[in-house]
């Protein structure tokens, strides 16, 4: 019997109730994340993102410079539980708009096609060239539907982000998963939203 029909219909019902699912995917992942405080996970958070960037700037040496001058960056912890049909996934990273280093703590719900069953683990730099693309992706939640498909590597714009995948304009980013940086980052069916709860009492 063909199910393809199905997809579709999971997927908007995956991204329409994005909160729910990524807080679902993120503390089963995570038992004791519901015993830690905002505080806590936002350490968390910030800890992870440090680790990112540190491994980036490894592979990477002049991407640190780079990502300086950029409008901002977020770095996003992911991992999902592919389930039959489609799978589901979640996370939670931070945004930080330069130069004031000012953080938005977010999550990301994600979709995910194919049968099966199986966990994957990633993490997600994302580079912001323009101050629009930055506060576009705060107050909009972007929700990207696609591969990261372009050749075009971003120090071919003269920015000096080796190894980048341009996944929209003025967007960039970098992929880590079990295996280490990967030469593209994949980003299809990802919601980006901010979290209430991480963001008040900051």
């Amino acid at each position: 019997m063909n199910r393809k029909w199905l997809f579709p219909i999971v997927f908007i019902g995956v991204l329409a109730a994005q909160p729910v699912l990524a807080e679902a995917i993120s503390d089963q992942a995570q038992p004791e994340a519901q015993a830690k405080t905002p505080a806590a996970q936002r350490a968390k958070i910030r800890q992870i993102a440090n680790e990112t960037l540190a491994d980036l700037y490894k592979a990477h040496p002049d991407t640190q410079a780079a990502i300086a001058k950029s409008a901002g960056y977020a770095v996003f912890d992911t991992g999902g539980a592919m389930i039959l049909f489609a799978g589901a996934g979640g996370g939670s990273g931070v945004a930080v708009s330069l130069p004031s280093k000012k953080e938005t703590f977010m999550g990301v719900a994600q979709a995910k096609a194919g049968l099966g069953l199986g966990i994957k683990n990633s993490r997600l730099v994302l580079v912001f060239l323009s101050q629009k693309s930055f506060n576009k992706f705060i107050t909009s939640g972007w929700a990207f539907s696609g591969e990261a498909t372009a050749a075009a590597k971003a120090n071919d714009k003269g920015i000096g982000l080796t190894g980048a995948s341009m996944i929209s304009r003025d967007v960039y980013a970098y992929q880590f998963t079990e295996n280490g940086l990967t030469a593209e980052a994949t980003v299809a069916g990802s919601k980006y939203y901010v979290d209430k709860k991480l963001n008040a009492g900051k």
